[in-house]
């Protein structure tokens, strides 16, 4: 036999063995990750930790066992199951088990550890048996911005004997993301253009009867530390009211950086009517108008939204199983002297200990984690609280929400409601985060909801196409996209809102059209939008890869009918009406004021809604269990139902758009969304719940 043919058979033999299995891969050249070209000496010893995600038995099953408990109607419903029970319905079979371990143990694992539903193996190895084991190689990864990090350039490859039996492995071939963070704060949002010469716009931010305008001035690059004053001019857009406030000669504070000058300007403003913005260069004459308009609203306080929603002022959680959790990733930690200091400027309970899981660093607060925990806090004081961290090498990888749905699953007495305000566009999910990895997450949200817990999602920030470019978001209008986790069936997807008496389309309407100045009606609420004044879009729109819950099917129905009887229906191509529908429900996500490393600043975003959600959800729970009921666990089956039953249970948020979003942190608008209409929507979901109502039925069922 020649060497030629013995090579063709040895090929031949490997790729049957071996396959083309390569599996989770996540390096990607434009995540500015470069192997080190140095051929520095790496222990061949250095242990790295992974894990495998068995693949499991009897989904199907447990979407049953899921459905029984959380239907209201059931006479199973609150009877929720235990881990043991869990495990034995999903556990991976014994032969997957068995060959796995087979594989894996003649090369010398450090460690390896099962989880207790048996689906999920925790292994440290050394490199050089990783090597060997999955056939690759692992080399030293330097980032742009200098972290470092060992990575197989390529994926794990596996026997394709195993390939049935593992959904996916993480912690070898993952690199991490590092993600522009848009975090929506006090001056938050980009200018409409990235050049650093002339006047731009950089962001504009309205609080009372105030707004704040970060700009760029026309010197730029080169203005030798002399700014000019600016004139500022809001113009109300409402034909009704017709009214302008011009502030002149206002001094800029200004700072440079990296070459370039960013000043800011105070002026006057109307509350809650939208409005023109303008500033003038008083010395070059050159105007400036934002492309979009802007409302200014009032600072958003615990008591404003217990005045608003419903719950009585002095409410305090009683029972000591009515806990509740915060899920932070990415670095985002929270300070005790932060949150004391929140409590006693809010007039809240301050002796209420936080139970930590993961790393937490004091001194290193996050605008996200303070306002996550001071939020779910202050709506739901003296609940029994975790604040559970996982761990992030860096401040911006892409969130490991898997990873924290594994460890709860199994957990003992885990927090019974948990508020997520992370996520990434759907599409993006098996890409960044490996093959499998939204698939297996599904699966681990479903055993959450046979446990009995609540797990609330923000919607995101980029309306219904998810703008933001990868890895979190997508560009372009061709297709609307959902957002992940929220367009899974078992979580409760939130989004946000803003308080206005401006509420109803009539108050949009021009003098012709019956338009009337709503400036002196009763507070309500309004979607979060560009077109309706906020610098962001709340999130909602359609899954491309989950179903229509069966929870909601009637609901959204009834919406896509709507919406084509008032012709406002987007073009059927751009969207998959099979789809899982969200938000669920909505709360304000606009101007919350909150304390982060001793600084006080508002804060917009759906991460905002999403922990003020789970502390009404807390409230409740804490009513049914003082009367010996249950928890509502996975709320969304009763939560559809009462809405039907009982409408005045949820505020019918009517006005709002979600046809904008951020691409580069610059306002960007299609040509068509999903629009704000009486009933569920896709812009607030069922709406906001009216807790007057619901702390009085919650017991009913």
């Amino acid at each position: 036999m020649n060497k030629i043919n013995l090579f063709i058979i040895l090929t031949i033999l490997i790729n049957c063995y071996f396959g083309n299995n390569q599996v989770n891969g996540k390096f990607h050249q434009e995540l500015g990750w470069k192997q080190s070209l140095t051929r520095e000496f790496i222990d061949p010893n250095t242990p790295i930790t992974f894990r495998i995600y068995v693949k499991q038995q009897n989904f199907e099953q447990l979407k049953i066992k899921v459905r029984d408990v959380s239907d209201p109607h059931s006479n199973n419903y609150g009877n929720y199951l235990s881990v043991n029970e869990i495990t034995s319905i999903i556990s991976p079979s014994k032969e997957s088990l068995t060959l796995i371990e087979k594989w894996i143990q003649p090369f010398n694992p450090m460690e390896i550890e099962f989880n207790d539903n048996q689906d999920c193996i925790f292994i440290t190895m050394s490199k050089q048996n990783i090597e060997k084991l999955m056939n690759i190689k692992i080399f030293k990864f330097i980032h742009q911005n200098g972290k470092i990090i060992l990575r197989s350039p390529i994926d794990p490859i596996i026997p394709s004997s195993l390939l049935k039996h593992i959904d996916l492995i993480t912690g070898i071939s993952h690199f991490p993301v590092y993600k522009l963070k848009n975090k929506i704060n006090s001056l938050s949002s980009s200018s409409s253009s990235s050049s650093s010469e002339g006047l731009q716009i950089i962001s504009i931010k309205g609080t009372g009867e105030f707004l704040t305008v970060e700009y760029q001035p026309s010197c730029s690059p080169n203005c030798n530390g002399k700014y000019f004053p600016m004139d500022v001019t809001v113009k109300a857009l409402n034909q009704v009211i017709n009214n302008t406030i011009v502030t002149n000669n206002v001094q800029p504070s200004c700072t440079v950086t990296d070459g370039v000058p960013v000043c800011k300007v105070f002026a006057n403003s109307f509350v809650y009517q939208p409005s023109e913005v303008s500033i003038t260069d008083t010395v070059s004459n050159q105007v400036l108008t934002w492309d979009h308009p802007i409302v200014s609203l009032p600072i958003v306080l615990p008591q404003t939204i217990k005045q608003y929603y419903g719950i009585p002022n002095h409410y305090q959680v009683s029972h000591p199983n009515a806990t509740q959790c915060v899920v932070e990733f990415e670095q985002q930690y929270y300070s005790p002297t932060d949150l004391e200091q929140f409590f006693n400027s809010m007039g809240l309970p301050t002796n209420v200990s936080v139970n930590v899981i993961g790393y937490n660093d004091e001194t290193n607060p996050g605008v996200e984690a303070s306002l996550d925990i001071q939020y779910l806090m202050g709506v739901a004081p003296n609940a029994q609280t975790t604040f559970w961290s996982i761990y992030a090498n860096t401040s911006a990888e892409i969130d490991d929400i898997l990873q924290w749905a594994v460890a709860i699953s199994t957990h003992p007495n885990p927090p019974l409601v948990n508020s997520l305000s992370y996520g990434m566009t759907e599409g993006n999910v098996d890409t960044y985060l490996g093959n499998g990895y939204m698939a297996r997450s599904e699966i681990e949200f479903a055993k959450l909801a046979a446990r009995g817990l609540t797990v609330v999602i923000a919607s995101g920030d980029s309306g219904a196409y998810d703008l933001g470019g990868p890895p979190m978001g997508a560009n372009g209008c061709e297709n609307a996209r959902g957002d992940w986790p929220s367009n899974s069936e078992y979580v409760t997807a939130v989004g946000s809102i803003y308080f206005t008496p401006y509420s109803a389309p009539i108050c949009y309407d021009s003098v012709s059209s019956g338009g009337v100045n709503c400036q002196s009606l009763p507070i309500g609420e309004v979607g979060v939008s560009i077109d309706y004044g906020t610098m962001w879009t709340s999130g909602g729109g359609f899954s491309n890869f989950t179903e229509t819950a069966y929870y909601q099917k009637d609901f959204v129905n009834e919406y896509l009918n709507k919406l084509k009887e008032l012709g406002i229906s987007p073009p059927s191509n751009l969207f998959n009406s099979n789809g899982r529908a969200y938000p669920d429900f909505s709360t304000v996500g606009k101007n919350l004021y909150v304390i982060n490393g001793g600084e006080w600043l508002s804060v917009d975003g759906t991460s905002a809604s999403a922990p003020i959600f789970a502390g009404m959800i807390t409230i409740l729970n804490d009513i049914r269990l003082n009367k010996g009921l249950p928890q509502l666990g996975f709320l969304n089956p009763l939560f559809y139902q009462i809405a039907r039953t009982n409408p005045e249970a949820f505020y019918d948020v009517v006005v709002g758009n979600n046809r904008c979003g951020l691409s580069d942190s610059t306002p960007v608008c299609c040509d068509f969304g999903y629009t704000a209409t009486t009933g569920f929507d896709t812009v607030s979901g069922l709406g906001r719940p009216d807790m007057s109502v619901l702390m009085e039925i919650i017991d009913q069922f």
